[in-house]
């Protein structure tokens, strides 16, 4: 399941600071690290959405109060979009890491 995107095409100024020489790198190369941080972000989303989809499962129901389908739909939607909202940080370590890709760290010496 793909949660729709909701990224900008800029990158955020915590996202900049991860790559060096933000500023100086030409348009087509930005175009690319924003994709790539939304990307990122779009996966977190996912991860932290399928997250709590399985520890869901491990709560008992109670029999008293159930909503059928339309609750589980509800629940679902719900989870959806709270996933969007918390960030574990794995979006900022894979940006990192993957941006070198696009723009390499200059070499050492």
């Amino acid at each position: 399941m793909r949660l729709p995107s909701l990224r900008p095409n800029a990158l955020d100024p915590a996202s900049r600071s991860l790559v060096r020489g933000y500023d100086q790198l030409p348009p087509e190369k930005k175009e690319e690290l924003a994709k790539l941080n939304a990307a990122c972000k779009d996966f977190e989303s996912i991860f932290v959405f399928q997250l709590m989809k399985e520890m869901r499962k491990t709560v008992n129901k109670t029999r008293l109060v159930h909503g059928g389908f339309a609750e589980e739909v509800f629940t679902d939607m719900l989870d959806q979009e709270r996933s969007r909202s918390y960030s574990l940080g794995i979006s900022n370590i894979l940006f990192k890491q993957l941006s070198q890709a696009i723009v390499p760290p200059p070499r050492r010496r």
